[in-house]
């Protein structure tokens, strides 16, 4: 071997060996919780769960330090009550324990919708004995998880309409920004470009399992800048926002949230109805156990924004927010009046959202959906002042 080569291979050699270190002394001082990305395995009526231990998660597979005897609040929701954009102690409901003094356990996983929140509640969150079961609701697409969950899965087989009376888009599913990452198809190779963006794209797939370090690294700046160039090579359609008196930059995907909110689609329709119902259920299981419940109704990015963006044809996609902002404004209608109807205790934090964002950032300034830990802790401040103000706690 010459000189040259022994050097290079030394150097080679060098730098593993420091990446190796590196990344030691990170999960040391970093809790893999925050960073990795989690294991999942299928499950027959989840669809699919969280492995126990896996990137830092507690024995259950659910984004907490340890599971507790006894938790005094449960929380249920996907990806935003998870805590997708947010270390796991600035998630809602763990914000909410610290700001009540309570024991709270977060049982909320990326990509459920309504369906899973029932099975859960009766198979694990009131095991925990709880004073209380908080339930995130999230407009963006928890319609869509509902029809998706109840049309995959053979347990919900007695939910499903008859095939004679489903149209021909049901079979369609609209994609959610929370569900856990899947091999997408790629499209016809075009070029040795597309093939090289490919695997580089997969690698970091792969890192971001696996490295604390290669995650922290991503979760910057530069790392915000290369998801959303990511997107966009995927075909991602992104509107981004600058309205400098308030100190507002972001981003929104409103092609995509569309999709899982256009009641013109039936299968989105079905979905709603399905939710609600399953709503009714989750209250009805609660009262029988002697457990109160709350819906707490979470709205998405662009009607936290809508004020900016609603009417702004200088946008892209304006169309397309208009008519996202009036279909969410049809279905936050509906469920309301469903859950008056019902007797369902719900809190729409609309408002309260709407409030913080003028006065400080609760979003990432990227196209992400998903609050930071300023908007994680304005929802759980509206939650402690429900929980105060109707139970006393």
């Amino acid at each position: 071997m010459s000189y040259f080569a022994k050097r290079f291979c030394l150097v080679v050699f060098a730098f593993i060996a420091a990446l190796l270190v590196a990344e030691g002394i990170a999960r040391i001082f970093i809790d893999p919780v925050d960073y990795l990305w989690r294991h999942l395995s299928y499950d027959p009526v989840l669809r699919y769960k969280i492995e126990p231990h896996s990137a830092g998660h507690d024995s259950l597979g659910y984004r907490n330090k340890y599971v507790p005897e006894r938790a005094d609040i449960v929380t249920l929701g996907d990806s935003q009550t998870y805590g997708e954009s947010s270390p796991a102690k600035y998630s809602w409901p763990s914000i909410l324990g610290s700001l009540t003094g309570k024991e709270a356990y977060n049982m909320g996983v990326s990509g459920y919708g309504p369906a899973e929140y029932f099975h859960l509640l009766g198979n694990g969150a009131l095991e925990f004995k709880p004073d209380v079961v908080v339930v995130g609701f999230y407009l963006g697409n928890d319609l869509a998880d509902t029809y998706t969950a109840v049309y995959t899965a053979e347990h919900w087989g007695h939910l499903q309409k008859p095939a004679s009376g489903r149209g021909p888009e049901d079979g369609e599913e609209a994609k959610a920004d929370d569900a856990p990452p899947a091999e997408d198809a790629p499209p016809v190779r075009e070029s040795l470009v597309y093939e090289l963006k490919r695997r580089v794209y997969g690698a970091a797939g792969w890192f971001a399992g696996n490295s604390v370090l290669y995650r922290v690294v991503t979760a910057s700046y530069l790392g915000d800048g290369m998801r959303q160039k990511m997107m966009l090579d995927r075909g991602e359609k992104i509107t981004m926002l600058d309205a400098g008196e308030y100190g507002i930059h972001t981003g929104f995907t409103p092609v995509r949230r569309l999709e899982a909110l256009d009641l013109d689609r039936e299968n989105i329709r079905e979905g709603l109805a399905l939710a609600l119902g399953l709503f009714g259920d989750m209250n009805e299981l609660a009262e029988d156990s002697g457990v109160r419940f709350l819906v707490v109704i979470l709205p998405t990015k662009e009607s936290v924004f809508g004020e900016f963006i609603e009417g702004n044809t200088a946008l892209r996609y304006s169309r397309e927010i208009d008519r996202l902002l009036l279909n969410e404004r049809r279905v936050s209608a509906e469920a309301e009046s469903y859950f008056d109807e019902h007797g369902i205790p719900y809190l729409d934090l609309l408002g309260p959202l709407r409030e913080a964002a003028l006065r400080e950032e609760i979003y990432p300034n990227n196209y992400s959906g998903h609050f930071n830990r300023n908007g994680n802790r304005v929802i759980a401040e509206s939650i402690s002042r429900r929980l105060e103000a109707q139970y006393g706690e």
